[in-house]
């Protein structure tokens, strides 16, 4: 598949997730070009006058106020980099990477960057030719751009730094060399407008959002067998009664679940008046999940299409912008890390009460005797999850630490939101097969599934297959963690950025 960016083009989901991790190849469009070049002109014109043009005849950051010689810039642009690459950690996946160069290539083609066309061309060349930067995860916060990250992707354009190529960790030097790329010698404002952007931040929480969107319809699909092994009413969860309430995400949770659970003979017996409210809400629990991540996509898909540099060319004039903050990506990412606790915590009750004779109708914690505690300890496991869940829902936008004296006083932190949403969905994968696990034991337990209904039946044989000649219940649910695929492709679950 080949990727459209630049000027008239709309990164999509989709696409980011086809370029960062499947190497489809990217192309920089004709009406690009052309804004690029205009862009570029227009600069040019404006730097042989008066005009003030920040981070091309003046100093950065707090240094705003020095006047320096265009030429000079340029000349220093690898050295500027340099004191900028000052990330910590270890190294970003590639695919954050990709999707960082993606995102960032696209954004200044959109033509009002006034860098030339070379600069873009090269970060296409480096996503095409399989050449990625290795980038240090920690030391952006999310305003001024994503300057450390994006200093080392930056410097690897120039033949600096450290690469993955070829199936091998290199110099950049040589694998431009292997690759027949010439160094990239930038010119004025490029090295600013390389680093000026939240690109990485964008990227990592686009990443991540499409992971808990698979991971949320892996949850429905178990949950489907939760309810079905839990004997539960089926009152609550259907359509009808949910399109009394004006939530879309509760309604399309709801239109999901009934879907999956419509030939089931197990659900209804339980003979309870009301179900505990870990089945009985999931509509408006998850629905309110699925809408956080519908705004944090339309949040995240919006800066990945918008100009993020600063400053930019509009028409014939300059204009200092913000447009290197991510307060918008982290809002979104911290919006959703907060929601996702709240999805553990359900599923961690959820776990707790397949455990109780009175939800599962065979025994308490399913133990053979009194010398057992037969599935007790996975609730163990999963409070435990639930718990870390809880730490890392903390909001990293409330945390703004001034940099560059009282010039960039308001940071974002971003990129720390991002990365935690990884983490996040890390755990949140796990409580999903302890859940699975759970489910089909309980299910076993009630004649092996005869009577679940045809969708609830794949998803027990899938968890059959994958817990089959486990030894363990912690063998079992780590090999769970690789059927989250199979069963998110069950679920069709839709979301609507819009």
């Amino acid at each position: 598949m080949v990727i459209n960016i630049g000027s008239g083009a709309s990164l999509t989901l989709t696409e980011i997730i086809g370029v960062s991790r499947n190497y489809d190849k990217v192309i920089v469009n004709g009406n690009a070009l052309s804004a690029i070049d205009r862009s570029r002109r227009i600069l040019e014109e404006l730097i042989h006058g008066d005009v003030r043009i920040y981070g091309v005849n003046t100093g950065l950051g707090d240094l705003y106020n020095v006047t320096v010689n265009p030429e000079d810039v340029a000349k220093y642009s690898l050295e500027m980099l340099i004191d900028h690459s000052t990330g910590v950690g270890d190294y970003a996946p590639d695919d954050w990477v990709r999707a960082t160069m993606l995102i960032r290539a696209h954004q200044l083609s959109l033509g009002y960057s006034g860098v030339r066309d070379i600069v873009v061309n090269r970060l296409v060349d480096f996503l095409n030719m399989r050449i990625t930067p290795l980038v240090p995860r920690y030391g952006s916060v999310g305003a001024s751009g994503d300057l450390a990250p994006l200093a080392h992707i930056a410097l690897a354009l120039l033949g600096r730094g450290m690469v993955r190529y070829q199936g091998k960790i290199m110099s950049s030097a040589e694998a431009l060399k292997l690759a027949g790329l010439d160094e990239l010698r930038l010119s004025y404002k490029e090295a600013l407008s390389l680093i000026n952007g939240t690109s990485y931040s964008t990227a990592v929480a686009s990443l991540g959002i499409w992971d808990t969107y698979r991971l949320l319809r892996a949850a429905i699909a178990v949950m489907a067998l939760m309810i079905e092994a839990s004997r539960a009413s089926t009152a609550p969860l259907g359509i009808e009664v949910n399109t009394t309430k004006l939530h879309k995400g509760e309604l399309e949770v709801a239109r999901v679940i009934s879907e999956l659970i419509i030939d089931s003979k197990n659900v209804n017996t339980s003979g309870r008046t009301q179900d505990p409210y870990s089945i009985r809400c999931i509509p408006q629990v998850l629905g309110s999940v699925l809408d956080a991540l519908n705004w944090a996509l339309h949040n995240v898909l919006n800066e990945a299409n918008s100009v993020s540099d600063n400053p930019i060319i509009i028409n014939n004039s300059v204009y200092s912008t913000c447009h290197f903050h991510g307060q918008y990506i982290a809002l979104s990412t911290d919006l959703l890390n907060m929601s996702l606790a709240v999805l553990g915590n359900l599923i961690d009750r959820q776990i707790a009460q397949l455990l109780r004779k009175e939800i599962n109708g065979v025994s308490n914690y399913l133990t053979s005797g009194p010398w057992r505690v037969g599935l007790m300890l996975t609730q163990y496991t999963a409070a435990a999850l639930s718990a870390r869940l809880r730490e890392l829902s903390t909001p990293s936008t409330v945390q703004n630490i001034p940099t560059s004296g009282f010039q960039e006083d308001v940071n974002s932190m971003s990129a720390n939101s991002a990365i935690k949403l990884h983490e996040v969905n890390s755990l949140i994968a796990q409580l999903i097969a302890i859940l699975a696990y759970d489910a089909y034991v309980v299910a076993s337990a009630n004649n092996a599934c005869e009577n679940c209904g045809k969708v609830t039946a794949h998803v027990y044989g899938i968890i059959s297959k994958y817990v089959a000649g486990t030894q363990s219940h912690s063998e079992a649910t780590t090999r769970l963690m690789s059927a989250i695929d199979e069963l998110s492709s069950l679920v069709s679950l839709r979301i609507n950025p819009s």
